[in-house]
Order: C-alpha cells, then sequence, then structure tokens
C-alpha cells in the first residue's frame, strides 16, 4: 500500500520526486526542453510583430490627423422662414400640407379678399374727389395771381407818383404863404404911409400928389394881398386835392393787396388739397398691398412644415401659420461645436469635408464660414456660475458655421435641418 500510494501521482499533478526537490523524469522522447526553448522566441516575435503594429497605426493617424480636425458634435442648421398673415382674415383655402415641397412664390393660403375689395374702392373714390376738387381750385388761380400782382404794382407806382406831387403841392403852398405874407407886409406899410399923408395933407403940409401917390401904393399893396390870398387859396385847393388822391391810391393798393392776399389764400388751399391727394394716393396703394396680402404665398423653395392652420379659421395679422423650411444648400449650413483646443488652426474659408449621418459614403463640400464670438455655455439660458463652489475645469465647444457648396452636383440630396454631421476641417489647403 505504501509502495502504490507513493507511485501514485498527486492531485495537483506533482509528484513525490517533484516534491522531494529531485529532476523531472525526462519524456520518453526527449523533446521537452527543446520545444520550450523555440516556443519562446516565437512568441516574442509575436508581441513585437503587435506592438510594431501598434506603433505603425498610432504613428499612420498621428500623420494623416495632423493637418485635419473633425467633430461628430455637428448637425444641419438653416434659415427657417415663418409663414405669417401681413393681415387678419378669414381663411379660405389651404393649399398646401405638412412635408410637401413648394417653389418660392407658389401661393400657400388664400384670406377672404372682400373687406379688402371694398377697402379698395372707398380708396379709389376719395382719390377721385380729391382730384376733382384739386382740378377745381387750380382753375384761374395763377391768372388771378398775376392780375392781382399787377394792380398792386400800379397801385404802388402811382402812390409814389402822388407822393412826389403833393410834395412839390406842399413847396406851393408855403411859397404862396410866404408871397401873401410878404403882401400882408407891404399892405400895412401902404396903410400907415397913406395916414401919415393924409394928416400931412390937411395941414398943408404935403402936396396933393403925394397923397395921391400913397393912396395907389395902397391900392397896388392890397391887390398884391388879394392876388396872393388867392394864389395860396389855390395852392391849398391843389394840395388837398392830392392829399384826396393819395388817399385814394392808398386804399387802392390795399384793395388789390386784399385781391392778392384772396389769390394768395386759394394758392395755398391748392398746395393743401394736393397734399390731400397724395394722401389719397398713399392710402389707395395700402389698400391694394392689403388686397394682395389675402395670398400668402412662399418666399423660397422648400418644404412646408409645423401647419397648424386649416380653411374656416379666423387669424390675425402676425400669427405663425407655418413654417419653410429651405431645400437650397445656399440657405444651409452645418453648425459645428469644436473643442476650443482644437481651434488652434481654424480660420475661414478652410476647406471641409462633411459626413451626414443619413447618407453613408456620401461626402459634401464646404468651407468654414465664421466661428462663433463666445462659447455654448455663455449664450444660454442660465450661464454657468463658477465662482462658487468645487470648480473642475471643462473643455468648452465654441460654435463654427460651415457653409456647403451649392455645386454639389446635379443630384445632391436633400439636407433637412437638425441632421447630425460630422465635418472634417483640412488645416493646411
Amino acid at each position: 500500500m505504501d509502495q502504490q500510494n507513493q507511485s501514485r501521482p498527486k492531485a495537483d499533478g506533482s509528484s513525490p520526486s517533484n516534491a522531494a526537490g529531485q529532476a523531472p523524469p525526462t519524456p520518453p522522447n526527449g523533446e521537452g526542453p527543446a520545444r520550450n526553448a523555440k516556443g519562446k522566441p516565437l512568441k516574442l516575435m509575436v508581441i513585437l510583430a503587435v506592438l510594431a503594429i501598434i506603433l505603425a497605426g498610432g504613428l499612420g493617424y498621428y500623420w494623416w490627423s495632423r493637418d485635419r480636425v473633425s467633430t461628430s458634435d455637428a448637425f444641419v442648421d438653416g434659415h427657417i422662414y415663418p409663414i405669417t398673415p401681413r393681415v387678419g382674415g378669414y381663411v379660405v383655402k389651404v393649399l398646401v400640407d405638412d412635408n410637401q415641397q413648394v417653389q418660392a412664390g407658389d401661393t400657400l393660403l388664400v384670406l377672404d379678399p372682400t373687406d379688402y375689395e371694398v377697402a379698395v374702392a372707398s380708396a379709389e373714390a376719395s382719390l377721385a374727389e380729391a382730384e376733382a376738387t384739386l382740378k377745381s381750385l387750380e382753375q384761374g388761380v395763377p391768372l388771378e395771381l398775376s392780375q392781382t400782382q399787377q394792380r398792386v404794382r400800379g397801385a404802388k407806382a402811382e402812390l409814389a407818383s402822388l407822393r412826389n406831387n403833393l410834395a412839390a403841392a406842399d413847396g406851393q403852398v408855403r411859397a404862396a404863404t410866404q408871397e401873401l405874407e410878404r403882401a400882408a407886409a407891404l399892405k400895412r406899410l401902404a396903410t400907415l404911409r397913406l395916414e401919415r399923408i393924409k394928416v400931412l395933407r390937411e395941414k398943408k403940409a404935403v402936396a396933393q400928389a403925394s397923397l395921391d401917390e400913397a393912396e395907389a401904393n395902397f391900392q397896388t399893396a392890397q391887390a398884391q394881398q388879394r392876388g396872393a390870398r388867392d394864389r395860396q387859396a389855390a395852392a391849398i385847393k391843389q394840395r388837398d386835392a392830392l392829399r384826396s388822391d393819395l388817399e385814394k391810391a392808398q386804399a387802392a393798393i390795399a384793395l388789390a393787396a386784399t385781391g392778392h392776399d384772396l389769390a394768395g389764400i386759394k394758392a395755398s388751399q391748392v398746395l393743401a388739397q394736393q397734399g390731400r391727394v397724395k394722401l389719397a394716393k398713399a392710402r389707395l396703394r395700402q389698400a391694394r398691398l392689403n388686397l394682395g396680402y389675402t395670398k400668402i404665398k412662399a418666399p423660397i423653395h422648400g418644404l412646408i412644415s409645423k401647419k397648424n392652420v386649416e380653411s374656416g379659421q379666423v387669424v390675425a395679422q402676425g400669427q405663425p401659420l407655418m413654417a419653410v423650411v429651405p431645400l437650397n444648400y445656399s440657405d444651409l449650413w452645418i453648425t459645428a461645436n469644436f473643442k476650443e483646443t482644437d481651434l488652434t488652426r481654424i480660420k475661414a474659408g478652410q476647406p471641409v469635408k462633411i459626413a451626414i449621418d443619413t447618407y453613408p459614403g456620401l461626402e459634401l463640400k464646404g468651407r468654414v464660414n465664421s466661428l462663433m464670438s463666445g462659447t455654448g455655455a455663455a449664450f444660454s439660458l442660465f450661464p454657468p456660475e463658477n465662482a462658487t463652489g468645487n470648480y473642475v475645469k471643462v473643455v468648452q465647444r465654441i460654435p463654427v458655421k460651415i457653409t456647403i457648396d451649392t455645386d454639389q452636383g446635379p443630384e445632391h440630396p436633400i439636407l433637412r435641418v437638425g441632421m447630425s454631421a460630422v465635418p472634417t476641417v483640412f488645416l493646411n489647403r
């Protein structure tokens, strides 16, 4: 039993001789050590080959990616055109449905035009009335204004002549008055001399001839005084007549000025009526525009989206009814959120290759248009506040706008806003 137990191998595969530190028995074919010696170089070669492949792959990826940068945090963006009525009204027809393709200028829906047709007719009538009133005011206004101006000029010229004549008449009156005063003085002297000569004649101190001469001088002085008085009266009468004519001329000027003012008032009325005509034309134009706004048309070529209007509704001005999503690449772009560490060499104008998840294998061409002036977090509704609490630095992402080239071929696929994209920017091109 003991010999059998000693010769039986243990459960863990070790023999008693192995346990005692003796050398393991040599396999009967003699290949054990040689086989192990051959296996070690082979294993080392496999490890080295794997490391070489990994190193080559890493170097190849570095070489491939060193002149380009890419991100999967990107999507298709574009101008979404809201359709809102410019006038309110009752919806008569809705000619489109969701996801329907429309061309620029296609009619999308029609509002009831009756009220706006009435407004156009009313504006046309108001314009016709204003033009008729203007025509009646304009008749004879230029001729009347010219005639009154001529009358005013004539009356002013006559007034100037009368003033000159009146000045001359005043001079004649002054001269006649002075002559009368001289004649009166001469008469007084002649009277005194005559009285003195009479006294002397009574005393027989002078001859009769002296008395006769004194009486003759008195008669002459008296006659000269009467003549001077008559000439003064005539001069005063002429002056008074000229003053009367002057007053009449002034009244004529006032009357002509009144006529001129009336003509000016009519001219002002014409100008005011011309303004009313312009206002009536503007109201007619607005009424016609409002009538045209009852047909709501597509602004661009695209697809209808978010339609929420049906026939029979009453819509208000500015109420959102639907949206048109563009299909032309000129109205679409890619918004790519690159890491801030990737923006070091990204510049406007660099070429971009765009992959769209919806179309595997498709590559579109584009170009970097611009970089946003802040990160997405900075423009969020609730910007992060890093001044409180524990701060963990996170690499920020900055949106980059990438325009899509329009010359993608005749059968370029339809891009829809929000599609995921993978843009690759080539930095050294």
